[in-house]
């Protein structure tokens, strides 16, 4: 076995090299030092005939001689794209960041002067850009402007960090393989310390954002709280204990892995969840050409391949046409949709509402949703669609994000869910990927797959959103901050609002559609219908065991916060000639539901049902709704053209009580305020007589349906003859028993 260390000029002891070499001499390898800089190399003629090289000089010569053994197929250690994404630290706290890892507030600027907003908020650190110039020169730690000025001209980019004020002294920790080590800097004798828990994560963390599990991370922790400074592919591992014994047998252990045909670093030490995605995001705010960044994209790409696909790729050109699919595959196109989840189940019944419709279209298409595991698995699938399951996630009334079931950090579950969209949408290829409500998924998760989409140019990304989002101060404020507004305009092709701009038409409402107004597409609000035909034989059975006579029927979406208008409804008093159900929703907490079933044993002619799969088939039979004012459940209402009492949230989103008062001055429903809500308000309700059911297939547009399948077709480049099934019928479905089975 032979092995080579690409290292600096001769004259260094770079990671105590000779006593490396001479312990893996003891062990039968021949080791080549290759010292970079001794004298003038031709690089056409530099070959490295071995079984590994290692990398261990970051110089601007040392990088440049790995990208060229890289490309002729030579095995280095670290990766030449990690020791070159690793090299440039915008890059790396771009992707720590993405991996959540705490990073101090980074900045970049063209000229240092730009800083000097950045100083009214705190000192900074302003460190040199490139690692390989760094020798010799710390960073500056800078409080005002004539500190900033005494720094000199900087060499651009200039590159500033927050400033926080130490605990005590840097800290470092080395990884090699599967082991960590904690060493104080700035000590002598670097001292060793004992790894926390949360340091121990931490670091782990680092080596999973770039696949590795052999480098260095600088630490300081302020406050209590730890911030990774700094990360390096192959650094010094000054105090820890035995190092070039440690260093030989990873080395050794490595190159034999690439003997026999597996990846450098150790399949059980790999981590699926690495940051790659991220780095091409990133590279846009560096220095790196377009040319330079197809050709990163191209090592990452052939890094995060299995070993075998890697040697096929080597003796192919470098950028090969799209993969063709199996000539038995299907012709018909590809859709994947995404539901965040976190709420109700109103994201994901939407989406399955959609991927129904476009089954019964003539494209056909096939169909992967992506959706919280637990809601996949709860309500009913149209036939020929399938789902790819996410770990749950709950929001809070504050807004924070937290594992509905596991027992993890917020950020170990987005990353999980990040990873699990990624590989799926990679294998899956759709030609369209749907995204409902959220530009970049819950807590960014999409962003990753967004950058790969856009940079492979081969599937058209649209944005499902319901009519109304939020008050318009609201979404101006919350849309932009969070850079959803510039998602849509870079990532997006189209962007489909399920509803009728005559009711409330968004572009006109929020300014941050002014941008993209020539995206947008008006679909008319989706009509519910055609979900009889999947709701399953458990509706059908509770509809044929209801009581003889008028139902009224009280829903309150996922239930979080429904408990209000499900006990007044229990409490009503009924007409004489109608029987009540109420629906609790599975987020109604467990107390809540309990009061309910007792207080419904007072009522004979009232029952509480915790869940249905699909409540449909009680909307048809239903005379009269009392329900909250979410998009599904107003669509419903709608569909089937209920009389329907709405008594919507109004705090802390006022979403629903704008969509309910746009409808009641239409006619199409009653609205009470929360604040009215008593069961003497329902029971007199319930009482009036309300008339003709409200005609709402002729006031507004309920097509939606019907229109996104063209809509799809449109994207696709496909005529859009014959695209779309045939209408529901627009009279209205007060349905019998028979009919709803």
């Amino acid at each position: 076995m032979e092995i080579a260390f690409l290292m600096g000029r001769s004259f260094t002891d770079e990671h105590r090299m000779p006593e490396i070499a001479r312990l893996l001499g003891g062990r039968g390898v021949t080791v080549k030092p290759l010292h970079l800089g001794d004298q003038v190399m031709d690089i056409t003629r530099a070959q490295v005939d071995c079984d590994l090289g290692v990398l261990m000089h970051g110089s601007d010569l040392a990088m440049s001689v790995a990208a060229d053994l890289d490309r002729a197929g030579a095995p280095l250690l670290n990766p030449y794209p990690v020791s070159a994404l690793l090299r440039d630290p915008i890059v790396t706290s771009r992707v720590l960041q993405a991996a959540g890892v705490p990073v101090p507030e980074t900045l970049v600027a063209s000229h240092a002067s730009q800083l000097l907003p950045a100083l009214d908020r705190g000192p900074l650190v302003v460190k040199p850009y490139r690692r390989s110039r760094a020798h010799g020169t710390s960073p500056e730690v800078v409080r005002d402007a004539a500190e900033l000025a005494a720094l000199g001209p900087i060499e651009e980019p200039v590159f500033a960090q927050r400033y926080h004020p130490l605990d005590g002294p840097p800290r470092k920790i080395y990884a090699i393989g599967g082991e960590l080590f904690g060493v104080l800097r700035r000590q002598p004798e670097r001292p060793l310390f004992p790894l926390s828990r949360e340091l121990t994560d931490l670091a782990r963390r680092c080596g999973a954002a770039f696949g590795i599990d052999l480098f260095g991370v600088d630490i300081v922790e302020s406050g209590g709280r730890p911030y990774v400074v700094d990360m390096k592919s192959f650094p010094s591992f000054r105090g820890v204990p035995d190092a070039p014994r440690r260093l030989a047998d990873y080395i050794s252990a490595a190159a034999e892995r690439v003997l026999r045909g597996e990846p450098i670093v150790a399949a059980d030490r790999r981590v699926r969840g690495s940051r790659f995605g991220d780095v091409l995001r990133a590279l846009s705010t560096t220095l790196a050409t377009p040319e330079e960044q197809d050709q990163i994209h191209d090592l990452l790409e052939e890094f995060e391949s299995p070993p075998t696909l890697r040697l096929v790729e080597r003796a192919a050109p470098r950028r090969p046409p799209p993969r063709a699919r199996p000539a038995e595959a299907p012709a018909a196109p590809r859709v994947a949709t995404y539901s965040q989840g976190m709420h109700g189940f109103g994201h994901i019944r939407r989406n399955a509402t959609i991927a129904h419709a476009l089954r019964a279209s003539a494209l056909h298409p096939v169909i992967l949703m992506i959706a919280e595991a637990w809601q996949a698995g709860a309500i009913p699938m149209p036939a020929g669609v399938d789902c790819v399951t996410l770990p749950g996630l709950r929001k809070e009334q504050d807004g924070a994000l937290n594992p509905r079931f596991l027992d993890v950090s917020d950020q170990e579950l987005i990353a999980l869910r990040d990873g699990v969209i990624r590989d799926a949408i990679k294998t899956f290829e759709p030609d369209v990927l749907l995204v409902d409500h959220l530009p970049l998924g819950a807590g960014g998760e999409l962003v990753r797959t967004l950058e790969r989409l856009r940079k492979r140019g081969r599937t058209r990304c649209v944005l499902g959103l319901r009519e109304v989002l939020q008050d318009r101060e609201t979404v101006r404020r919350t849309w932009t901050a969070q850079g959803y507004v510039a998602a849509m305009r870079h990532y997006y092709d189209a962007i489909w609002i399920y509803g009728d701009p005559a009711v409330f038409d968004p572009v006109r409402e929020y300014d941050v559609f002014a941008a993209v107004a020539d995206k947008v597409r008006y679909t008319g609000y989706l009509d519910q219908r055609p979900r009889l035909d999947f709701a399953g034989p458990q509706a059908a059975q509770l509809v044929a065991d209801l009581p003889p006579g008028k139902l009224a029927l009280c829903v309150v979406g996922g239930g979080v916060d429904g408990h209000a208008l499900a006990e007044a409804f229990v409490q009503t008093e009924l007409p004489a000639d109608t029987s009540g159900l109420v629906v609790t929703g599975p987020y109604m907490p467990s107390e809540q539901r309990e009061r309910l079933r007792h207080a419904a044993e007072r009522q004979p002619r009232c029952q509480v049902l915790e869940f249905l799969p699909d409540p449909v088939p009680l909307l048809g039979r239903a005379d009269r709704v009392i329900a909250m004012g979410g998009y599904n459940t107003i669509c419903e209402v709608l569909s089937f053209e209920k009389h329907a009492l709405i008594v919507p949230r109004v705090d802390p989103e006022p979403e629903q009580w704008i969509r309910a008062q746009r409808l009641a001055e239409l006619g199409l429903i009653d609205v009470l305020h929360p604040s009215e809500l008593t069961p003497r308000a329902l029971a007199l309700w319930l009482a009036r007589d309300l008339g003709p059911a409200p005609a709402a297939h002729t006031r507004i547009d309920i097509g939606g349906l019907h229109r996104i399948p063209s809509l799809l077709g449109e994207l696709l480049g496909v005529p859009t003859a014959a695209l779309a099934p045939a209408p529901v019928s627009a009279e209205p479905a007060l349905l019998p028993v028979s009919a709803a089975l």
